[in-house]
């Protein structure tokens, strides 16, 4: 536990968040760790076809930019943990992201 905590980053990427049969979320990471990922999205904060819960599997969509980073999509499959407000938790699997896109998520966590 104290491992993940350590890992964990305060960092803004532009994300999207889709999970099937729900809206999907436009917004930006607050922080990831290399288990999760908690955003925030304005789209919460209006009435939608049906807003997400906790449990709800779903795809996220990273967009990864910036000095000292390649530009890249990362499609990370993820679980809704909680939603509170216009943050969600994310947890997030990372398992199915090929060799150079986990070097690439890798690198979130030496800026």
């Amino acid at each position: 536990m104290a491992q993940a905590h350590a890992a964990r980053r305060q960092i803004r990427l532009a994300c999207r968040l889709e999970i099937s049969g729900s809206s999907t979320l436009s917004g930006n990471t607050r922080d990831l760790s290399p288990q999760d990922v908690s955003l925030q999205s304005a789209s919460l904060l209006t009435p939608g076809p049906r807003r997400p819960k906790p449990g709800d599997r779903g795809m996220l969509t990273l967009v990864v930019r910036g000095p000292g980073l390649p530009n890249a999509l990362l499609k990370i499959p993820c679980r809704i943990s909680y939603i509170n407000g216009n943050i969600v938790s994310t947890q997030i699997n990372t398992a199915g992201l090929d060799t150079r896109q986990q070097e690439i998520f890798g690198l979130l966590f030496q800026h």
